[in-house]
C-alpha cells in the first residue's frame, strides 16, 4: 500500500495549552536513558485498540492526529482500495471517533498531517494522489473548506498552527508561512521533518542538515538555525540520514525532540541509536539510546511528562520527575501494527495513537486508534 509517513508532532503546543504541562522538564541524563532503554519488553500495560470501521475500511490508514484546547481531536489519513481515492477526516466526540463528510473535490488528495487550535481553525497538509498539478494546504472552519494549492515541488509533509493568522507547513526541503491572508515561502535552513508551534512568534522545526540532526526556530518573522550538540561517530552518507523525527513544545523554553542517528560502534560497525533531546530555553542537550533503537514520536502526557514511541509498538513514558516506564500497543492476532502519530487530549492524561493494522493474508491496511489507559 502506498503510504505517506507523517513524522511530525500531532497537536502543537498551542493545541496542548489546556493540558497540565506546567512543570519544567529537565533533560534526561545518560543513566536515565540507559534505564529507559532497558525496560523489559513484556510490558504489563497495553493500550487497547479501537477500530473506526472494523470490517469496512480495508485499505485505509491514519497518518496524523491533533488536539485543540477545548478537547476536540482530529485524525486524518486516506482510503486507497476504492475506485475513487478518498481522504479520511475524523473527529473525536466524547469517546467516539466519527468520519466528517468531505466534498468530492477533495477526493484527489491524501491527508498527510493535521493541526488545530479550535474546531473552527483546523489545518490539513494534503498530498495529490491522482493526476494533477498541485498539492494543497487546507483549512476547515467548522462548516467549509478553504483550499490553497501548492506546486508539485511543494509536497507538504507537516503543518502546525498557532491560530488563524499563524500557520506553518513544510516539505522535506522547504517551508511556507500563512499570515492570515496568504501563504509565502520562508527559507528554513534545515531539511525539516516535523513542526511544533508555541505562539505566532515561537515555533520549532526539526530534521537534519549536512548529515546531522538539526533544529530551527521561528521568531515571528524568520527561521533561524539553532545549534544542536555534536554527536561523536555519526556516519554520513547512505540512504538513511541521522535526523530528528518529531518535536513537542510544552512552552518556548521546554521542548522535546526525538529521532535516531547512525554511528560507528567500537568495532567500526554502523548501528542505529535512538536520540532524545531537550531544549531548556538556552541550549539543546541530548542522549543516545541503546544500539538498534529508534524514537519516532513524542507528545505530552498531560501531567508535565512525555510519551515517546519506540519501534512499532513500544510506548515509553517519562514522568515530570524523570521516571521511565513502558507500555505497549495492542496488536490483533495475525496483524502488524503501524502507529503513525499520537497526541494527548487536553485537560486529561489520555493519549491517543493512530495508524493502521495490516495482515499478511490480505496486505490491506485497516485504520486504527489506540488509547492509553
Amino acid at each position: 500500500m502506498k503510504r505517506s509517513r507523517k513524522l511530525a508532532v500531532a497537536g502543537t503546543a498551542v493545541a496542548l495549552g489546556a493540558a497540565a504541562v506546567t512543570t519544567a522538564i529537565v533533560a534526561a541524563d545518560p543513566q536515565e536513558q540507559r534505564t529507559a532503554s532497558s525496560v523489559a519488553a513484556a510490558a504489563e500495560l497495553v493500550w487497547p485498540i479501537v477500530q473506526s470501521h472494523p470490517t469496512a475500511d480495508a485499505g485505509s490508514s491514519l497518518s496524523d492526529v491533533a488536539s485543540a484546547p477545548d478537547g476536540t481531536m482530529w485524525a486524518v489519513g486516506g482510503v486507497q482500495n476504492s475506485p475513487v481515492y478518498k481522504p479520511v477526516f475524523q473527529r473525536l466526540s466524547g469517546g467516539t471517533w466519527s468520519d466528517v463528510a468531505l466534498p468530492a473535490s477533495l477526493n484527489a488528495y491524501r491527508f498527510n498531517a493535521v493541526s488545530a487550535t479550535s474546531p473552527s481553525n483546523v489545518w490539513v497538509a494534503a498530498q495529490l494522489n491522482t493526476s494533477g498539478d498541485s498539492h494543497a494546504l487546507l483549512r476547515w472552519n467548522g462548516t467549509a473548506w478553504a483550499v490553497a494549492k501548492t506546486p508539485l515541488s511543494f509536497q507538504p509533509s507537516d503543518i502546525a498552527t498557532a491560530g488563524p493568522a499563524s500557520t506553518w507547513a513544510v516539505t522535506a526541503m522547504s517551508a511556507k508561512y500563512w499570515n492570515g491572508t496568504a501563504w509565502a515561502d520562508t527559507p528554513i535552513g534545515i531539511k525539516p521533518r516535523a513542526l511544533a508551534a508555541v505562539s505566532p512568534t515561537s515555533a520549532w522545526a526539526v530534521g537534519w542538515a549536512d548529515g546531522h540532526p538539526a533544529t530551527a526556530r521561528w521568531n515571528g518573522t524568520k527561521w533561524t538555525d539553532v545549534p544542536f550538540p555534536a554527536i561523536d561517530g555519526i556516519v554520513k552518507g547512505g540512504e538513511i540520514a541521522s535526523t530528528l523525527h518529531d518535536v513537542y513544545a510544552a512552552s518556548a523554553n521546554d521542548v522535546w525532540a526525538v529521532g535516531a542517528v547512525r554511528v560507528a560502534d567500537a568495532a567500526g560497525k554502523e548501528v542505529a541509536r535512538s536520540l532524545l533531546a531537550h531544549w531548556n530555553g538556552t541550549k539543546w542537550t541530548n542522549v543516545l539510546g541503546a544500539p538498534g533503537s529508534t524514537l519516532t514520536e513524542v507528545t505530552s502526557d498531560g501531567a508535565g511528562g512525555i510519551w515517546v514511541l519506540s519501534g512499532r509498538s513500544a510506548m515509553r513514558h517519562r514522568t515530570a520527575a524523570g521516571v521511565w516506564s513502558e507500555e505497549t500497543l495492542a496488536q490483533p492476532a495475525g496483524t502488524t501494527v503501524i502507529p503513525a502519530a499520537m497526541a494527548v487530549r487536553p485537560g486529561t492524561t489520555t493519549v491517543w495513537a493512530v495508524g493502521w493494522t495490516s495482515t499478511v493474508a490480505t496486505r490491506y491496511a485497516d485504520l486504527a486508534h489506540w488509547r492509553s489507559n
